[in-house]
């Protein structure tokens, strides 16, 4: 007995081919007949008036074992204060720039506050936070503002502007104090890059500690580290140091503190890995970023006034 498309019922519809041949499928194994007929814009599934409850049954177990159970990813939100820790850090440098080139309070603030080696091995640690501040030219200053807002804004956009900052801020210091015991007495220098770096090591480590817990594979583990490096070598080769003596900024063209670069990419890594070790409450904990962002600020705070002490002596 010949069937006609009106007597046929439908068990499935759908708007691509695919789908459909692969219900034919289920029930062609299952000897169920069927019948797949295109229409404009949608394929239908037809069986015998006969077999359609058997074909129901038949595709509801096919839709129950290859349901696929996808956990719901549901993105953090933006820690607090990520957007006033990248005003702070710009204007910081900022402020520093205008207040050496008109030279308040008698100018000397790259003297006071440049990484000399000597003196950072001599006991005056804080020239390894207070050289962060200070920059070249113009130009110099641009690059730093440029690169620390970006990977500044992404520490800070997971971590919260506080932790963010100050991690940042540390990494920086660091950077800047092991570099003055690995070079020679002789070596000075400047500039925000110790800290943009140390930036990089944060996001680095953060991601490296994240991928391990999760027992991803080990090149997805190692790849947050690879990549750092990558960045390392490829934004890592300018900057600005001080002729010995001289105390003669050197443009990045005849110079750079590459040893800089990578204490502060160094010293982020482990930075990084800690934050991510810390409570998630604390990114969006308005009392725990404020009292983050304020000890970075009193840390920069203390570290000028001992350098202006110290300098007018």
């Amino acid at each position: 007995m010949s069937l006609e498309p009106s007597d046929l019922v439908e068990v499935f519809r759908s708007a691509q081919e695919k789908p459909c041949q692969e219900r034919a499928l289920v029930l062609r194994a299952r000897g169920i007949p069927f019948f797949v007929v295109r229409r404009p814009g949608e394929f239908s599934l037809l069986v015998p008036p006969a077999a359609e409850e058997r074909a129901l049954l038949e595709l509801l177990q096919y839709e129950e074992e290859n349901r696929v159970r996808r956990p719901k990813v549901e993105l953090p939100p933006a820690a607090y204060g990520y957007g006033r820790a990248v005003a702070a850090y710009i204007g910081l440098i900022v402020l520093l720039f205008a207040l050496e080139h008109v030279r308040a309070l008698g100018g000397g603030w790259s003297r006071a506050g440049v990484a000399d080696a000597a003196a950072i091995r001599g006991g005056e640690v804080w020239r390894a936070m207070t050289a962060l501040l200070l920059h070249q030219d113009l130009i110099h200053l641009l690059g730093n503002v440029l690169y620390g807002t970006l990977f500044g804004m992404l520490v800070a956009y997971v971590h919260g502007g506080g932790l963010g900052f100050l991690s940042i801020l540390l990494a920086g210091f660091l950077g800047n104090w092991t570099n003055a015991l690995l070079l020679g007495p002789d070596h000075r220098s400047i500039g925000a890059s110790t800290a943009v770096f140390g930036a990089v090591g944060i996001l680095a480590g953060a991601e490296w500690l994240r991928r391990t817990l999760v027992r991803e594979t080990r090149m997805r583990i190692l790849a947050p580290i690879v990549v750092g490096a990558l960045l390392l070598g490829y934004l890592g080769m300018g900057g600005a140091y001080l002729v010995p003596d001289t105390l003669e900024i050197r443009a990045p063209d005849r110079g750079t503190d590459v040893a800089a670069h990578v204490t502060g990419l160094f010293w982020g890594v482990p930075l990084g890995a800690l934050l991510t070790l810390a409570p998630r409450s604390f990114a969006t904990d308005r009392r725990v970023q404020r009292a983050a962002g304020a000890a970075a600020l009193a840390l920069l705070g203390l570290a000028w006034i001992l350098a202006l002490a110290a300098g007018a002596e």
